[in-house]
């Protein structure tokens, strides 16, 4: 029984400790949500209209990803094309100083992953 208990208990260890070593991923790229809209200095009209954009691309994605008569490339090149065209159309709504802190925000972003990647 004693052998029973500590094998479970060194089972249960393993899959704790395994999992904790798990490290969340850092995020790579600017992400358009309400508080980094506001952090860069978008007013109430902005973020409303780039709602509406995210809410219009996740449903144009959504059909994508259903869509049965294409394969997994074609899925693939889809949505890259949609997030392309969901950027540019986030980007036509900022000012030009707005866009500077956006790339500026995906630099610092991509070199911190880098980093932690190398680390």
């Amino acid at each position: 029984m004693k052998k029973l208990l500590f094998t479970l208990f060194i089972a249960c260890f393993t899959v704790v400790f395994a999992n904790a070593q798990d490290a969340p991923k850092k995020a790579t790229s600017f992400s358009w949500n309400k508080t980094s809209l506001t952090e860069i200095g978008c007013d109430a009209d902005q973020i409303k209209k780039i709602a509406i954009i995210k809410k219009d691309a996740a449903e144009k994605r959504t059909k994508i990803e259903e869509d049965a008569t294409l394969d997994e490339k074609a899925k693939k090149a889809a949505v890259k094309t949609l997030i392309k065209e969901r950027n540019e159309s986030f980007n036509a709504l900022l000012t030009e100083e707005q866009r500077k802190k956006v790339e500026e925000i995906n630099i610092k972003l991509k070199e911190e992953a880098k980093a932690a990647a190398a680390n």
